[in-house]
């Protein structure tokens, strides 16, 4: 099996706890319930992604890696580090269905826009999500459109003529 390895789509300051074999259970819990047709597994040590794969018969398949930064963490460093266990299943699955539709950024390029495109979705298409899951998502999104504003060169002012 082959994997396209993306990087991991949530940012610093999340849990870095082990999960316990509970924890696991209710991720893999609150996957099957915004999705029950996506495949999501734990892997200790990893960081939370969503990947594609190709099975022996050749057939692509998408699937969620998590991981203990799948919990949000006690740190306030950036929205996304505040997201809750539900808000970030949300922004995982919803990287399955931009893949899905065609709709992802190219890899590598553009990452913090296509981030910020994936957490709206993520706050449009799951309804069952609360408010603070939405707000937390949005606030995500906004963060990484800073971020890749931050990136930017600045332009260079013309030199001042005497």
């Amino acid at each position: 099996m082959k994997n396209n390895e993306r990087l991991a789509s949530l940012l610093d300051g999340r849990n870095l706890t082990p999960l316990t074999e509970r924890e696991q259970r209710r991720a893999v819990n609150v996957f099957l319930g915004l999705d029950p047709g996506v495949n999501a597994r734990y892997e200790e040590g990893a960081r939370t992604r969503f990947v594609t794969a190709v099975d022996d018969a050749g057939e692509e398949f998408g699937e969620i890696i998590f991981s203990a930064d799948v919990y949000p963490g006690a740190n306030l460093v950036n929205p996304n580090a505040s997201l809750s266990l539900d808000g970030a299943a949300a922004h995982e699955l919803a990287h399955y269905y931009r893949w899905i539709n065609k709709s992802e950024l190219p890899h590598g390029h553009l990452t913090h826009i296509d981030e910020a495109m994936t957490s709206l979705e993520a706050a449009l298409r799951f309804p069952r999500l609360t408010q603070n899951d939405v707000q937390g998502l949005i606030s995500d999104a906004l963060h990484r459109i800073r971020l890749y504003v931050m990136e930017q060169p600045m332009p260079q002012q013309p030199a001042a003529e005497d």
